[in-house]
């Protein structure tokens, strides 16, 4: 071989492994596809219990299914029973609909996190059932798979090419007569390197297709190919709304079970796409005819039917609204026409006994109360139908506070209600206004003063908006740690992290004006707080 064909080989080569390595170092280690499905966290109202369910993410499969239980100040110790079972059929599958792995979790006194792990062995929907030994909760849940992309593939193929076609390139150059022939292998190799660049930089701009879980009604086959060219071409997710429906009776004084019914609006059927919306299933919110609020959990137990576990604490009628988040239908606030009645004990129950309820609006700005010995204190800014109100909760004096539900705060409302409402429950039922507002905690800290405000929860009639920001005065800059949203498939901090507070600012502009019953609640030492506010919110200013 003559010295030049070797200098011509030796550069082919360099020039071969030079591209090579500046492709590698351009593209990304792997390209865009479905996201990882983060730790999901489950509220749930078991008997008498009120427990988090957190199922932690499974990265590989098989593998473990990691399931923590969180329970709070006042839960029994006792055992529960869990199990998984897939939903979803395959062809190449076990049957679907028996359990598959079980564990039993033993509850201390103590409140705290209590763990179990079961072993999944296949991808797809599943349900995880937790048993106290009289009623059993089912909660559905996704197991993803370990998906590669089409334009990951494309990446992968073509640096497979052009690592294939360089030493056969290096090899026709030095073996054959001509070695111009060495171009055309040459020429596959570059073409290899583009394909496999092009498609990694167009992998960040290309959309994901719908999602098993949160678009669509996951099976085995789109969590298994969620590309797969055979899925409906999809681009209306919507849902009609829900319509609830109450079934049972409890007797006041007693504990008792009734039945959530939910209904498609549009076809009858019953409604069993809801997702994990803020940590839960359903929220159910019942006030009593003495104005005491419980913010309740309903297990699943079969589709479209949750069962509601309470002692109501006297007779009467009592309100009931629920939130919810239906797969493509969007978050709803839906409430039971009538709600529902506690019949009388036999034996009298006395009137709930409870706080007696802040009072805010007019010349009021502030009111202080002790509650479960924690010293609370509610602010609030000038209270004016039809522009932003702040309403500021200060827990104590320390940032102590944990997430319950994800948030560090919750706002209950609904009004506005006649003055003088003796049956706080049916004011409350027939009232224009119901909404469900949330606070991450202050936005503000001391040495940022421009960056005052809070999550804007305006809206309407039942709404529940994370709209945007609205600036605010001193009631509203707080003081504390403020719960940033997970991004980039993270978990939220879960219970057990005690580092938020202790302000809890809430803003909402309220549309009609009026008197508002407000319910405030925060989690600190495991145990829920719930400071009841009456707020009055003046007419506009002409």
């Amino acid at each position: 071989m003559s010295i030049a064909r070797a200098a011509r080989c030796r550069v082919l080569l360099v020039a071969g492994l030079w591209l090579l390595l500046a492709s590698v170092g351009m593209a990304p280690a792997s390209a865009d596809s479905a996201a990882a499905v983060a730790d999901v966290s489950v509220a749930q109202t078991l008997g008498d219990r009120e427990l988090t369910i957190v199922l932690r993410r499974v990265t590989s499969v098989p593998g473990p299914l990691r399931v923590d239980v969180v329970t709070h100040a006042g839960t029994a110790a006792g055992k529960l029973t869990l199990a998984v079972t897939p939903t979803g059929a395959g062809s190449d599958l076990p049957a679907p609909g028996v359990p598959t792995a079980d564990a039993v979790v033993e509850l201390g006194g103590t409140p705290g996190m209590y763990s179990a792990t079961l072993e999944m062995d296949r991808p797809g929907p599943w349900e995880l059932s937790v048993g106290d030994g009289a009623r059993v909760a089912r909660i559905p849940f996704v197991v993803p798979a370990q998906v590669t992309s089409p334009p990951e593939r494309l990446v992968y193929l073509g640096f497979l090419v052009a690592g294939v076609l360089l030493p056969v390139s290096v090899l026709i150059a030095m073996r054959a007569r001509h070695s111009a022939w060495a171009l055309i292998p040459a020429g596959g190799m570059v073409a290899g390197v583009a394909v496999s660049v092009t498609a990694a930089l167009l992998s960040a701009s290309l959309p994901l297709p719908p999602q098993p879980g949160n678009q669509l009604d996951p099976t085995v086959d789109n969590v298994t190919d969620p590309y797969s060219l055979n899925q409906p071409l999809i681009s209306d997710y919507s849902r009609p709304p829900v319509l609830l429906t109450v079934e049972g009776a409890v007797t006041a004084g007693r504990p008792g079970d009734f039945d959530l019914v939910l209904i498609d609006a549009a076809t009858g059927a019953a409604v069993d796409d809801l997702l994990v919306h803020d940590s839960a299933l359903v929220h159910l919110l019942v006030v009593g005819p003495s104005g005491g609020l419980s913010h309740l959990h309903p297990i699943r137990t079969g589709p479209g039917r949750y069962q509601v576990h309470l002692t109501a604490p006297e007779p009467g009628r009592y309100a009931l609204s629920a939130e919810l988040a239906r797969r493509g239908g969007g978050v709803q606030m839906v409430r039971a026409a009538t709600g529902f009645t506690a019949v009388p004990n036999d034996a009298s129950a006395a009137p709930q006994t409870s706080s007696a309820p802040l009072h805010l609006g007019g010349g009021d700005k502030s009111a202080s109360l002790v509650l479960d010995g924690n010293s609370v204190t509610v602010k609030t800014t000038d209270a004016v139908v039809g522009k932003p109100t702040t309403i500021t909760a200060e827990v104590g004096d320390t940032s102590d506070l944990q997430p319950w539900l994800g948030m560090v705060g919750h706002l209950i409302m609904a009004g506005p209600v006649p003055d003088g409402s003796v049956d706080i429950a049916a004011a409350v039922q027939n009232s224009a206004v119901w909404g469900h507002a949330h606070s991450m905690g202050p936005t503000s800290m001391p040495d940022m003063p421009g960056m005052s405000g809070a999550h804007d929860m305006s809206g309407m009639s039942g709404g529940h908006d994370m709209s945007g920001m609205h600036g605010m005065d001193a009631a509203g800059s707080g003081r504390g740690v403020m719960l940033m949203p997970p991004v980039n498939g993270e978990s939220p901090p879960d219970e057990t992290v005690a580092a938020f507070g202790p302000d809890v600012p809430f803003t909402f502009t309220f549309p009609v004006a009026g008197r508002y019953r407000l319910w405030i609640q925060v989690e600190r030492n495991y145990t829920l707080l719930t400071v009841p506010v009456v707020l009055d919110v003046a007419g506009a200013q002409r």
